[in-house]
């Protein structure tokens, strides 16, 4: 049970994000409200109010984050993109729920069917689940900004790099310490005779996932020779890189070692086909998998080599995760709804792609995961453009650090509100870019035009 000092951070978390956009620029500040909140707010925490979803550590931010920008920095940010195939994307999120709740009146495994209060609270919880998403792409525009989000992320996880090597030496206790409880199994924490630091996300697997992202900012700032308070940005490479290490955990081991890779070593073309190639595994895995032609048996007999209990453990997570989606496409199109009635007698859901198609079927997963696509693609789209415009290697970096953060919900659920803010920001930035380019062609037009 949370402790009272648990509710008390949540509450004050509106208060302090105040502060920070009564005396910070706007970037900095909605980048403390939503990535601050995540990192130190109470996990399997919430405030409950009637006929609305509980408020926890993402809610309570991002909304925070939104009445800063409109009313304290005032800028015109709306609570759907004007225009573009993202607002359409978004507003099938929203509405999904209802078809969902019509496909769902009757109980199943002693769940009762969905009712026009689940939906509300559901239409809700959508919403502000994308709301990043929404701020990132309005407010993030200009490569300034861009780069300005990477070393704010940087500095975060030098921040957090001390609570998670203190996690690391005496196991994770901090959560515990101050807010009252464990927020998940202490066994999962348990690895190489030592310990996962959990520090205030709920699991070793979300940190480690912030920090390959981290270690991916980091690299980005060394290629662009920026220092961070001083100290050369390669040295908080290699610091992130052994942090990663200590995280002890394979999968977002191998991913920040493909962004550090590919970021810092390889050609910005490789960078673009690798990108492309993943966001292409996501987009089609369910299908893949429906279908059996994703290499699961190759890719358990690889983790087996490298560790049997890791193979295992993928073989579990594979096995039902074929259970989850032979169920889900019994309601293909809007899918079972919530209350755990996508789930089977003793299912395990690890993978969010999994959670996501159960829960809102191909028409809630192809809008929600079609987020992130539209931001990849339209990404590599204003990366084509002229070279009179080239743009820094960061852009092409941001795109490639998109598409891991997609793949990783493949096998685990890591997509949460600080995510979202940087998947806004590459579309934001790309969308700016390309309407740029649109506007030199028309004036190009018009002045040749006219010359005629």
């Amino acid at each position: 049970m949370p402790n009272d000092f648990a509710y008390v951070a949540l509450i004050l978390w509106p208060f302090i994000s105040v502060l920070f956009y009564k005396h910070m620029p706007i970037v900095q500040a909605t980048f403390w409200t939503i990535v601050g909140g995540f990192l130190f707010l109470p996990v399997k925490t919430a405030i409950d109010f009637p006929f609305v979803p509980p408020l926890n550590k993402e809610s309570i931010p991002v909304i925070a984050a939104l009445v800063g920008c409109k009313y304290i920095k005032k800028v015109k940010v709306t609570l759907i993109p004007r225009t573009g195939v993202e607002r359409w994307l978004i507003l099938v999120v929203i509405i999904t729920p209802f078809f969902t709740m019509l496909n769902n009146q009757e109980s199943f495994n002693g769940i009762p069917g969905l009712t026009l209060h689940d939906t509300i609270s559901a239409v809700i919880n959508q919403y502000l689940k994308v709301l990043p998403f929404v701020i990132g792409v309005q407010l993030i525009n200009t490569y300034k900004d861009q780069i300005l989000l990477f070393k704010l992320l940087v500095l975060a996880c030098l921040i957090y790099s001390i609570p998670i090597l203190f996690e690391v030496r005496m196991s994770p206790q901090l959560h515990t310490w101050m807010y009252g409880f464990f927020p998940h199994s202490w066994v999962q924490q348990y690895r190489a005779d030592g310990f996962r630091p959990v520090v205030f996300m709920g699991h070793g697997l979300i940190v480690s996932m912030f920090v390959a992202v981290s270690l991916a900012a980091a690299t980005i700032t060394w290629k662009e020779k920026m220092r961070i308070y001083g100290v050369p940005a390669f040295v908080i490479v290699i610091y992130f890189f052994v942090l990663l290490i200590l995280c002890k955990t394979l999968g977002a081991f191998i991913l920040g070692t493909i962004l550090l890779v590919f970021i810092g070593f390889e050609r910005p073309s490789w960078t673009r086909w690798l990108s492309a190639f993943l966001i292409f595994i996501v987009v089609f895995y369910p299908l893949l998998s429906f279908f059996n032609l994703f290499p699961h048996d190759y890719l358990i007999q690889l983790a087996a080599d490298f560790d049997k209990s890791r193979g295992g453990s993928l073989a579990f997570r594979f096995y039902h995760e074929e259970a989850l989606l032979n169920h889900a496409i019994e309601k293909t199109f809007f899918g079972w709804g919530a209350w755990g009635r996508f789930r089977l007698e003793d299912s395990v859901t690890d993978g969010y792609w999994i959670i996501t198609l159960g829960q809102y079927g191909i028409i809630g997963f192809g809008s929600f995961f079609g987020l992130s696509v539209l931001a990849v693609w339209r990404g590599l789209k204003a990366n084509k453009i002229s070279a009179r415009n080239e743009q820094p290697r960061f852009f092409v970096s941001h795109i490639l650090i998109v598409s891991i953060i997609m793949i990783d919900q493949l096998p685990n659920h890591s997509l949460y509100s600080w995510l979202w803010l940087y998947i806004g920001a590459l579309l934001g930035v790309s969308n700016y870019i390309l309407k740029e380019n649109d506007s030199n062609k028309n004036r190009k037009t018009s002045s040749i035009l006219g010359g005629n």
